[in-house]
């Protein structure tokens, strides 16, 4: 498979020996400290906005500079996919002088193990854990008013969007979380043109401003549930599948 599929961190990790994952530094260009791994601060980037976008960042970097690969993916440097028939359990400490030194370590979904999307499925997510009403879910750890300046903007620039968000926030009880996904690239395009939209359309207003260190990353968390209004919306052109999820 033309693959690849980024690694978002913030700190040095050993890495999945793997040459079709690639760690990403997020936020590099505002990091206090530089990591080894390239950063998401060349070519066109928000790696500035780090500090509200979080991981995100990386998911930009992506769209707009890797333009040759058939597939893209983002995963955390904590968390994976779980495979489904192909692992690898190989994790890189050091590039070293010649070869890599390895250790071992948990099994994840392998780059080659997600070939499910070079025929009907488009996407795949991790799996949907039960959270309750999507609305009091984000008002249960954020800010709740946050939804409605969401709305708003939506209503404004993707009013035929509107009533798919109405309907999540109110009805649905799960969350595609930690904005984790392998999808085909024009799927990525397509999602990312979207998203993007609505949140640079929010990025210079104030409400936010006050908010903590943690609240700040405030885009990162409104972005998890806005993936599950766009797969509303498009649901019957979409194939999605779900994969388990492994943490390290």
């Amino acid at each position: 498979m033309n693959i690849k599929i980024y690694i978002a961190t913030h700190k040095e990790f050993n890495s999945p020996f793997d040459r079709n994952y690639v760690p990403i530094q997020a936020g590099k260009a505002v990091a206090e400290t530089a990591t080894s791994f390239q950063g998401d601060n060349t070519g066109d980037n928000i790696s500035d906005l780090n500090k509200h976008f979080s991981e995100l960042t990386v998911l930009y970097w992506a769209w707009k500079n890797d333009l040759s690969s058939d597939f893209i993916g983002l995963v955390h440097y904590r968390r994976y996919f779980a495979k489904s028939q192909y692992s690898i359990d190989k994790y890189v400490t050091n590039w070293g002088e010649t070869d890599p030194v390895l250790e071992d370590g948990p099994p994840i979904a392998a780059s080659n193990d997600f070939g499910l999307l070079e025929g009907d499925t488009d996407l795949i997510l991790p799996v949907r854990p039960l959270i309750g009403n999507l609305l009091q879910n984000y008002g249960s750890s954020h800010h709740i008013e946050d939804m409605y300046v969401v709305r708003e903007v939506i209503k404004k620039i993707h009013p035929d969007y509107i009533d798919a968000f109405d309907y999540i926030m109110q009805n649905v009880t799960y969350m595609y979380n930690c904005n984790m996904m392998i999808a085909k690239r024009e799927i990525i395009s397509e999602y990312s043109d979207w998203l993007f939209n609505i949140l640079f359309s929010m990025k210079d207003m104030k409400f936010y401003k006050h908010y903590d260190e943690y609240q700040q990353r405030i885009f990162g968390f409104i972005s998890e549930r806005l993936c599950n209004v766009w797969l509303l919306k498009n649901r019957h052109r979409l194939c999605i599948g779900e994969r388990n999820m492994t943490v390290i």
